[in-house]
């Protein structure tokens, strides 16, 4: 095992192994797969998707909104979407991540299992050094190191499989209660979550609070509280926001009628998607497309 083996393992996968399926239907969107033969500190940051590690060999901390975990050859720690972290090192980690996002509709069950299961693990650092997901990340780095191209179905399979076994790693191992602070935070950027990905799922439809809070099987009342609570900004606000990104983007990248962008974007009267879009980026829907047409051409 050397540097160079790290190196050419960390090309080959994200070359090649960007998006993979399970079994169950549960589709994965690889953002990026890293082998680091010497990881030291890294800034604290956090990020709107998953981010698993591996820590084959070394000794560090990891901090998880402000709860700091020790680590060592064999510990294993998620990152989840919205959470403050950093890694911090004195003699460096060798290091396996992967930061995905899971990317089935969110009327998938299997889906909404993963992230459920995910979401609410009571830990983010395990420390199972011969257990399913370990044992998956090593035998995914042996196999990559052969580079053989008729290989690649066994080896999206595989990443399907180290992908699949997260939620299980991250379980509780050992039967004991989280405390109730610890739970409370997880659970509340848990809904959130899954909160802002049914949203994103389903821009075209109807996206009020009681229709969101409906399908996560709380009350509006709460939901609407933790969503301000959590992202300074209420779910109204939220939907509209995300609604109007889209648009934007489709308006500057298809060929598609107003009316077309104002029904896939959840508004069914033109007159008023003008309007929330005209107050948003200081010109009509249409004349924005334009003036992006020639700013390009």
């Amino acid at each position: 095992m050397t540097e160079d083996n790290f190196l050419f393992a960390t090309r080959i996968l994200n070359e090649n192994y960007r998006r993979c399926t399970d079994g169950d239907g549960v589709a994965f969107q690889i953002y990026n797969w890293g082998l680091d033969w010497q990881h030291y500190d890294n800034p604290v940051h956090r990020h709107s998707f998953y981010e698993i590690c591996y820590v084959l060999d070394g000794a560090g901390e990891y901090e998880d909104d402000d709860i700091t975990y020790k680590l060592e050859s064999g510990s294993l720690f998620a990152s989840l979407p919205g959470h403050w972290h950093q890694i911090r090192s004195r003699t460096g980690l060798k290091l396996f991540f992967v930061a995905f996002e899971v990317v089935s509709a969110a009327s998938s069950p299997q889906a909404r299992q993963y992230d459920e299961a995910l979401l609410g693990s009571p830990s983010p650092v395990v420390s199972i050094p011969e257990g399913v997901t370990a044992l998956l990340w090593r035998a995914l780095f042996r196999h990559v190191l052969q580079d053989q191209a008729e290989s690649e179905p066994l080896t999206n399979s595989m990443c399907a499989l180290l992908l699949r076994s997260f939620p299980v790693t991250f379980g509780r191992q050992d039967g004991t209660p989280v405390t109730t602070a610890r739970a409370s935070t997880r659970s509340r950027t848990h809904l959130v979550q899954l909160a802002k990905r049914y949203i994103r799922d389903n821009l075209s439809g109807s996206l009020g609070l009681t229709e969101v809070s409906a399908y996560l099987n709380v009350s509006a009342r709460h939901l609407s509280r933790i969503f301000k609570e959590e992202l300074g900004q209420s779910l109204v606000d939220y939907v509209t926001r995300e609604r109007m990104l889209t648009a934007e983007g489709l308006l500057k990248t298809t060929l598609g009628s107003v009316k077309e962008i104002a029904d896939r974007t959840g508004y069914q009267s033109v007159h008023y998607f003008t309007r929330v879009f005209s107050d948003r980026y200081g010109i009509p829907p249409a004349e924005y497309r334009r003036a992006k047409m020639l700013s390009d051409s």
